[in-house]
């Protein structure tokens, strides 16, 4: 009875530990792997570790598609290769065209990383003017960061600004709204708003003073950059490209006595007389697209946005310093608009 019951208390199950004796080895598994042997080499087929094998085209379309990553290091590091190929490119030029990198990265204008949103804009920067296309969209994100909750978006967008004005400010122009919409943006911005217009005065409302919404970004800093942006958008759009009289004096009598004989005969435009909206529809004038320097001048004053800028820079200017500065290049801007 007893030594039954010894027995099967000795007897082993699955989970019992084995016991080792003193001096002897640990028996090996019955599923181990003999690894006693020694390799010269690996030789992995059909695999490369090195980028050479890559086609150009491939890796920059490759790059392209991480532009759109989850992970900003991996954005920002995908543009860094595309602007280091595009100021590279050649005569062979561009894998991709100009307008598809900016229609892929432009969205990224608004990134929550700096250094996403400063080298987007250096990539924009290297593609060629010419080849970007239209700028509906970029102009649309560049006006969507200008009130921006974050103080940097902020800022970045103007830099972003600064840069459509210095290189592609015909094609801004172009865009519909661009004129109009944007002097709107900038009035927002910095609450440059009054009551109804008449005879050239504000009535019927009290002035809003300029704010400033620079909080974190130190002194001013917004501010003065937005005021800054506003001079160059009002003196390139409402000055008129610079004609030499002399040459358009010597090109009238080259063509006496035919001098401005299209003037005389049939438009071949389709509908010459469309701006005159006598049968369409209600114009939606800030909405339109105002491509001439006098066209932007007269609806500058039509909307009475003349007034409410100038009186926005005079309050403006009665704060020292930068700021004051700043409002003064607003007022000379608006010259233009007062000569035309």
């Amino acid at each position: 009875m007893g030594s039954s019951a010894k027995k099967k208390r000795e007897k082993k199950t699955d989970f019992q530990k084995t016991k080792l004796k003193v001096g002897k080895a640990r028996p090996k598994n019955t599923n181990a792997t003999d690894t006693s042997f020694t390799a010269k080499s690996i030789v992995l087929k059909q695999q490369s570790l090195t980028e050479t094998s890559r086609d150009a085209t491939t890796l920059f379309n490759h790059n392209l598609s991480l532009v759109s990553s989850s992970n900003a290091k991996q954005r920002e590091n995908a543009l860094q290769y595309l602007t280091t190929v595009c100021s590279t490119a050649g005569k062979e030029g561009l894998p991709q065209s100009a307008s598809a990198i900016v229609a892929k990265a432009q969205p990224y204008l608004l990134d929550g990383d700096k250094n996403v949103r400063v080298q987007v804009l250096k990539l924009f920067k290297v593609l060629p003017a010419a080849e970007i296309g239209p700028l509906d969209q970029v102009l649309l994100y560049t006006k969507a960061g200008m009130v921006h909750l974050a103080d940097e978006i902020k800022l970045f967008s103007l830099d972003v600004m600064d840069w459509l004005l210095q290189t592609n400010v015909e094609a801004m122009m172009a865009c519909p709204g661009g004129w109009v919409k944007t002097l709107r943006t900038f009035q927002n911005l910095l609450s440059w708003h009054g009551g109804q217009m008449a005879n050239g005065a504000v009535t019927n409302g009290k002035w809003s003073a300029t704010k400033n919404t620079s909080n974190k970004l130190g002194s001013n800093k917004l501010l003065v950059h937005q005021l800054n942006t506003l001079a160059s958008l009002l003196t390139l759009g409402l000055k008129s490209p610079r004609v030499d009289p002399q040459a358009a004096a010597k090109r009238a009598a080259l063509a006496f006595p035919l001098h401005q004989m299209d003037a005389h005969m049939l438009s071949k435009k389709a509908n010459p007389f469309g701006y005159l909206n006598l049968f369409g529809a209600v114009r939606d004038v800030e909405g339109e697209v105002y491509d001439d320097a006098e066209e932007r001048v007269i609806v500058f004053n039509e909307l009475g946005l003349l007034e409410m800028f100038i009186t926005g820079s005079k309050e403006a200017r009665k704060e020292a310093g930068e700021v004051g500065r700043a409002a003064s290049g607003v007022e000379k801007a608006l010259r233009l608009a007062e000569m035309g």
